[in-house]
């Protein structure tokens, strides 16, 4: 049976190497090896990463992990029970009796898929995703309009071709919804684990989205253009007709999968939190207010007498309209208003619709189109009280946006106000008053670089090495001996690196035991100009104070400097002895010097 548990870690163009093993798992090593080689065919194009592999102690039991490998390829990761593996493929034969090549081809079939799923974090997934989105947009702000304003659409019209293109798109994206990977809350545990049992996935569907999703597909524009086929052309007309076409309206539930694609969308985007949210406030005050003006146009429509007879033509009245079929809609185009507006173009009324609906949200009321019965007087209220809602949560959000706004900002003025006051107390010279300041306005790029470090060490540390990994891949050129050094020792000396900030003309007294590396501005050193990415006290290797070369520095600019103690740098070089190698024999020729 395998050794006690173990782990190894393996780099896609570097092979396999061990980080601790036992001497009974030299084999286990080497099979572990061929199997990462033989599941990511594509290993050569992809960047380096963790890979690992666990030996229960009994021998039943594998767990393929694979950072890197897995996720855009046939395997997938579980357990693997290797006795019952081997007896299935190779009748006969123990696992241990097995090659090398018959092990590696058993963990391959028992690695790949059985059926198909898709993976949401896909690149597919991303492009279907913006469809979906277009094509929500498109349900969101046309529906209302056409089933209020403009009524039942003929076969032959192109918005009706669209919308059918459309009710093709969101089928076929419930079908894709029983073979689509889900995350869920993992029990008994904190965080979140990728469902990928094809019976639990399908169960999961048929009882959330499902019901919703189904009735939101379903055609009405083609059920009622077959019932009115059949019809006089005259009931088309009537109000009834008219309320069966607010069936039509089920297509928004649609709506409803932004929640699924905003959970998709959270890891992808790169915008700030602030932006997305204003940029949410503004969607939401849009939509809500195209969503009230058709609401307030069905209201009119629905109480009011038709003005226009069925094929658009403005109907003539003698005198007045009885005050049971009057509305807003009758009020403001029947005498209301002298105007070139036609009741009869569906536009016009719909943007006085929505004059009034910006006016009620916003609170503004110009007093221009009012209810003129009861039950738009109740609606009125309804809208109002939702308006009202709408429009608190916006200015809310906004508040606290423009409060929070930049932390780095709010350091620096907060940090500026605590100067001047100081300054004034303290009756400092006026002359000195903007130097002060300036520094504190400059020294906001050192600020963000202290709290991006900060962030930094609250991820895991391979994930924390990655990230300061991007602080060191300019200046580490500039060392001769660290030029080839691995993104492991990279990582860790970016972890012990310290930062300053110098302020124009101020000399730099920084010990010769620490190297250097201007991160920003422009340094002076024995007649050299430094620039960003580049390093000075590269010989702080040196054993000896005595042989390291100093020269007077001064900053020229306002400079933003790293700076690595030796003590540091060679308690990181333990673990990789060429490097070590490397940094003594510089350390002898610099001392030479």
């Amino acid at each position: 049976p395998p050794p006690a548990p173990c782990w190894i870690l393996g780099g896609a163009r570097r092979g396999a190497r061990a980080a601790a093993w036992e001497a009974p798992a030299l084999r286990e090593l080497r099979w572990a090896a061929a199997v990462m080689a033989v599941t990511t065919p594509q290993a050569a194009a992809m960047p380096p990463g963790p890979r690992m592999m666990s030996f229960s102690s009994d021998g039943k039991k594998r767990r393929w992990q694979c950072g890197n490998c897995c996720s855009n390829s046939d395997f997938e990761p579980k357990d693997l029970n290797l006795l019952e593996l081997s007896g299935r493929d190779h009748p006969g034969k123990h696992w241990n009796e097995l090659s090398l090549q018959q092990q590696v081809e058993v963990i391959r079939q028992g690695l790949r898929q059985n059926t198909f799923l898709i993976d949401p974090h896909s690149s597919y997934m991303k492009y279907w995703d913006v469809l979906i989105a277009a094509c929500l947009l498109f349900t969101g702000v046309v529906t209302p309009y056409e089933v209020i304003f403009i009524g039942a659409l003929m076969w032959n019209e192109a918005l009706f071709m669209i919308e059918r293109l459309v009710d093709l798109i969101f089928m076929k994206d419930i079908v894709m919804q029983f073979y689509l990977k889900v995350e869920v809350a993992s029990e008994g545990k904190r965080g979140t684990v990728l469902l990928k049992e094809p019976w639990l996935l399908r169960m999961r569907y048929l009882q959330s989205w499902f019901v919703i999703d189904i009735l939101s597909v379903l055609p009405f524009d083609v059920f009622f253009l077959l019932y009115s086929a059949g019809e006089d052309s005259d009931l088309l007309n009537l109000k009834f007709i008219r309320m069966a076409r607010l069936l039509r309206l089920m297509k928004l539930l649609r709506m409803l999968r932004t929640s699924r694609l905003i959970l998709r969308w959270q890891t992808y985007s790169t915008i700030s939190f602030a932006k997305q949210k204003l940029a949410k406030f503004t969607f939401g005050l849009l939509l809500a207010s195209h969503w009230m003006a058709c609401a307030w146009g069905l209201v009119g429509y629905t109480n009011g007498r038709d003005l226009c007879d069925s094929s658009g033509n403005r109907l003539v009245f003698d005198g007045d309209v009885p005050p049971e079929e009057a509305s807003w809609i009758t009020a403001l185009f029947h005498g209301g208003k002298n105007s070139p507006d036609n009741p009869c173009n569906p536009w016009h009324v719909y943007t006085a619709a929505l004059h009034w609906s910006v006016m009620t949200i916003t609170s503004i009321g110009y007093g221009d189109i009012v209810p003129v019965r009861n039950e738009e007087y109740l609606a009125g209220v309804l809208f109002m009280l939702i308006g009202g809602v709408v429009w608190a949560n916006i200015i809310g959000g906004t508040c606290a946006i423009i409060a929070k706004g930049d932390p780095v900002e709010a350091n620096y003025e907060s940090n500026t106000d605590l100067l001047n006051a100081m300054m004034r107390e303290g009756r400092f010279p006026a002359s000195k008053h903007q130097h002060f300041r300036e520094y504190l306005r400059e020294a906001k790029a050192r600020d963000t670089m202290s709290q991006f470090r900060a962030l930094a060490r609250r991820f895991s540390p391979l994930l924390k090495g990655e990230l300061l990994l991007q602080t060191t891949r300019t200046w580490i050129k500039d060392v001769r001996y660290l030029r080839n050094a691995p993104e492991l020792l990279q990582m860790s000396l970016a972890d012990s690196m310290k930062s300053d900030f110098y302020a124009r003309k101020e000399g730099v007294n920084i010990s010769s035991e620490y190297l250097c590396v201007v991160d920003r501005g422009t340094v002076a050193r024995g007649g050299k100009i430094i620039m960003p990415g580049a390093s000075f006290h590269t010989d702080f290797i040196v054993t000896s104070p005595w042989l390291r070369k100093w020269e007077d520095t001064v900053c020229l600019t306002y400079s933003l400097l790293f700076r690595l103690h030796r003590d540091h740098l060679f308690s990181n070089l333990d673990p990789f002895p060429q490097v070590q190698a490397d940094v003594r024999h510089a350390a002898v020729t610099l001392a030479l010097m």
